[in-house]
């Protein structure tokens, strides 16, 4: 066999850590190429208001998600038996469907509904609410259940499919229809409908299988009360997370427009949803190695080297944007959106913080600490919530930012704090890569920073991929993660 395909051979492997987090990423990487590549397009065809309702209407759904299964789903990975695990899932669904129904008489009163929360431009688009969390959960119930099988190219192929349906849909929307915002709330859960149907295609006729030769309803009590923590703790732990992490996009309505949202929502989409989208890929493969390796006693080592990857990809992006963001912003959005960029340099460090944080928040399931999960999501929330509302009352849309930026980052890295320490991982350790990595990064960053008043836009952007790309070789050529070591294969 030849050299190069050996390599990719290697890389791809299914066995280990390394390639089923590839095999993840690949997907994640062509549905990011894609998503930015339309980014230009889209911010061209919907106004800043537009974009307002759009991310107000997915920040319900991130909440509604949080709590329409009790979280349940997150005890699919710890049965032994794959039936158990199975009644789990079936848990999942009638709890969420019972959800959609509550969510579909509240959508009668829409107008009401909607004057409550402040928002009376997400009052036609509520009736959506119902059947897109019910398309979301198959989904998600679909990316855990091939996880569990370590079939991870499944994961891959959804996520692929569901970015391609869903920015189709929206500039087909934006091209040839006056929806507005329904434009781009109707590619989202357009996208939703291809993820199902993909994961119903993938998982069909294991499901019709284990429903032909089992009670499906016979042991659903008993896998409730197995795994009652998940409810009783993480799931208000999984509610405050999801309202922190999309608390600017519940409150700046009620303190400033629609536009202003819309603008943190660029912001958000410029970096903390590639690296959410990284985190959810790491998270995936960690989780299943995690219980394996807490069982053998080497948890802590997996923790430390998933956190130093996690740093690695994320801190010059980061960084990046903290420097050169209004300049990229006005180049790949347009002119309108530079106040957008801005707002990334407040908020960068937070989104960065919190995509490191996410994945090994898998640590509290493993470990069944989801009290101390509770306790850690009620304070982000005050504080996150005093920054908002402290900011908002002022009145000033930048100084919001840089409170909730600050808020964010210090309640993450406390986050990340604790959670090293539950897996037995040194404080100095856990601080090593921040310092290696931004050490990396700033040489090819500071150059850039210092001249970008007499470049043009486009040589700024163009410079700025160039840069990223040799740090990236630089750290991949460090850490030989391309090598073929004799222990993977």
């Amino acid at each position: 066999m030849s050299f190069v395909p050996r390599r990719i051979r290697h890389i791809y492997s299914k066995e280990g850590f390394r390639g089923p987090v590839a095999t993840l990423l690949s997907g994640t990487a062509l549905s990011l190429g894609l998503s930015y590549l339309a980014v230009p397009i889209l911010t061209r065809l919907f106004t800043p208001a537009e974009f307002g309702v759009s991310d107000y209407f997915v920040m319900m759904l991130s909440v509604l998600i949080a709590f329409s299964s009790l979280r349940y789903e997150d005890a699919i990975m710890l049965p032994r038996d794959d039936g158990d695990a199975a009644r789990i899932v079936i848990l999942c669904i009638l709890l969420t469907a019972l959800t959609a129904v509550l969510l579909t008489v509240a959508s009668l009163f829409s107008e009401g509904v909607a004057a409550l929360l402040g928002v009376d431009a997400i009052a036609p688009w509520l009736w959506l609410l119902a059947p897109t969390l019910l398309l979301m959960r198959v989904v998600k119930l679909g990316e855990l259940w091939v996880t569990r099988e370590r079939e991870f190219r499944h994961s891959a192929g959804a996520e692929l499919v569901n970015k391609v349906v869903m920015v189709s849909s929206r500039v087909g929307s934006g091209l040839w229809t006056t929806l507005g915002a329904g434009g781009l709330i109707g590619g989202f859960t357009a996208g939703q409908v291809a993820g199902a149907a993909y994961y119903a295609a993938v998982l069909g006729r294991r499901a019709s299988a284990f429903l032909g030769t089992h009670r499906p309803l016979d042991g659903l009590r008993d896998q409730a009360r197995r795994y009652k923590r998940f409810p009783l703790y993480a799931m208000p732990a999984s509610l405050l997370n999801a309202v922190v992490a999309r608390l600017p996009v519940l409150l700046l309505p009620l303190f400033f427009s629609l536009e202003t949202l819309g603008l943190f929502g660029r912001a958000f989409v410029a970096l903390a949803v590639p690296l959410g989208l990284v985190g959810n890929a790491v998270s995936q493969v960690f989780f299943v190695h995690a219980v394996d390796a807490h069982r053998e006693g080497r948890l802590g080592e997996l923790t430390r080297l998933v956190h130093d990857r996690l740093v690695m990809l994320g801190v010059f992006p980061a960084l990046m944007l903290v420097f050169l963001g209004p300049e990229l912003f006005e180049f790949v959005f347009g002119r309108a959106w530079r106040a957008a960029g801005v707002f990334e340099q407040w908020l960068a460090v937070w989104f960065f913080s919190a995509a490191v944080a996410s994945p090994l928040t898998r640590l509290f399931d493993v470990l069944e600490r989801q009290r101390l999960e509770l306790v850690m999501s009620f304070v982000a929330f005050v504080v996150l919530g005093a920054a908002l509302v402290a900011g908002g009352r002022m009145g000033d849309d930048v100084l919001v930012m840089a409170l909730i930026g600050i808020a964010g980052t210090s309640v993450r890295i406390l986050h990340i704090g604790v959670m090293m320490r539950l897996a037995g991982v040194s404080f100095r350790a856990a601080l090593r890569p921040y310092v290696r990595y931004g050490a990396l990064s700033l040489p090819f960053i500071l150059p850039i920073f210092w001249i970008r008043t007499i470049l043009p836009l486009w040589a700024i952007a163009v410079i700025a991929a160039f840069l990223g790309g040799m740090y990236f070789a630089v750290v991949l050529w460090r850490n030989r993660l391309l090598a073929i070591r004799p222990s993977d294969g």
